[in-house]
């Protein structure tokens, strides 16, 4: 048995988002030494525009199981680093059942689930999120979790803001790709009487989203609409990979999942 780790994340053109895959690499090249480890981007725009940009043309995850066999590869676990199961996710999941379906495969292949795969999982990462960051007072000082949203997958977004609001520690959750949800979050902290608000991505990675949309200095900028409304905003520019006790979870899933591979011998 010939093993190998492949880790599908979206993937962003700015350097910085590298931290959060380094981060998960860095674990799991500890933890698995003796397994092949490669990553792939999920977004086939960003790999173009990457290839585009330098020449770096990376594979994309059907290319890199098909060098994966090349490398006499008999067992793979393709861990997602997708925060929610969208759509990237699921082209994965549909990739694997095809490839179940082909007896002459020689590469036997699962998946390791994303970050919020189910209900207890929303509830426990909830619990992590209200406690961030560990410098927050919680009760004179709110949090604004960023996440990016997604057409296809709305209803994760909306149960696990349910559940991180109802928490009661001031924190609240806003879609970038709902450009109204800043505004309404706003409204409610002034309301509170509350004066500084750290804003937190809850993206894998900090790329174009975490540096431009969240932090940067252009006027609709969430720290730019935030301290419009008289709120101090603190941008932790750190995607949500970068913190080990989130990398953890991603790390606890891919063990799951390679205990479910063994098991299929």
């Amino acid at each position: 048995m010939k093993k190998a780790i492949l880790f599908a994340a979206h993937g962003s053109r700015r350097s910085a988002s590298r931290n959060a895959i380094d981060n998960i690499l860095e674990k799991a090249h500890r933890e698995f030494p003796e397994v092949i480890i490669e990553t792939a981007y999920t977004s086939h725009y960003v790999r173009k525009k990457l290839c585009e940009m330098d020449g770096d043309c990376d594979l994309s995850i059907q290319q890199k199981l098909d060098l994966f066999r090349k490398q006499g590869v008999t067992h793979a676990v393709i861990q997602s680093l997708h925060v929610i199961p969208g759509l990237e996710f699921k082209t994965i999941t549909r990739m694997l059942d095809k490839m179940a379906g082909n007896e002459d495969s020689s590469l036997k292949a699962i998946y390791g689930k994303p970050l919020l795969h189910n209900e207890q999982a929303m509830r426990e990462v909830a619990d992590m999120i209200v406690a961030m960051p560990p410098e927050r007072e919680d009760k004179t000082e709110a949090l604004i979790l960023v996440a990016h949203g997604s057409k296809h997958s709305g209803e994760v977004y909306h149960q696990f803001q349910q559940i991180l609001e109802g928490r009661g520690r001031n924190a609240y959750m806003g879609k970038i790709n709902t450009p109204q949800d800043i505004h309404d979050i706003c409204e409610k902290i002034r309301k509170s009487g509350i004066e500084k608000a750290y804003l937190l991505p809850f993206l894998f990675g900090a790329g174009n989203h975490v540096q431009s949309d969240m932090a940067g200095d252009e006027e609709d900028s969430w720290k730019s609409v935030v301290n419009s409304y008289d709120i101090q905003p603190v941008p932790v520019v750190k995607g949500i990979g970068e913190f080990d006790i989130f990398a953890e979870r991603w790390m606890e899933n891919l063990r799951r999942a390679f205990r479910e591979l063994e098991k299929t011998d």
